[in-house]
């Protein structure tokens, strides 16, 4: 049997994996609700380097929801908390398309360059 052990991030959780109730305090990884290495491998970077940004006084940094990492921070930490249950990385989390693509392929390429042109903003608009 498996079983997977987390919090309920909604309740417990900011955007940036801060604990809304210690400041300073970021949880990662499966505990959150995220599933899979890579997975929670972005969401440990995310909550060190928001670390590191709370020790030097900075505001911490969220990733866009068009980003598949800002999509899955997005959906653990606000998703409904009465049912809420762990999420792999994936297309269906992240905002639609402002157009009509009818081929899953081509849409998920769609999905792929918006999310690829909002990570580059992001990067230059942050000193990550």
């Amino acid at each position: 049997i498996h079983r997977n052990t987390f919090i309920s991030s909604p309740r417990f959780l900011n955007p940036s994996l801060e604990f809304k109730q210690i400041p300073g305090l970021f949880f990662a990884g499966q505990i959150t609700g995220v599933e899979g290495y890579i997975e929670s491998a972005a969401s440990g970077i995310i909550a060190g380097i928001n670390a590191v940004r709370f020790i030097k006084g900075l505001k911490p940094i969220v990733f866009p929801t068009e980003t598949i990492i800002g999509a899955l921070c997005r959906y653990i930490t606000s998703a409904n908390a009465d049912n809420f249950q762990p999420m792999k990385a994936n297309f269906g989390i992240v905002p639609p398309l402002n157009i009509k693509v009818k081929s899953k392929k081509e849409r998920n390429v769609k999905l792929a360059e918006r999310s690829l042109s909002q990570i580059e903003k992001f990067i230059s608009n942050n000193v990550v």
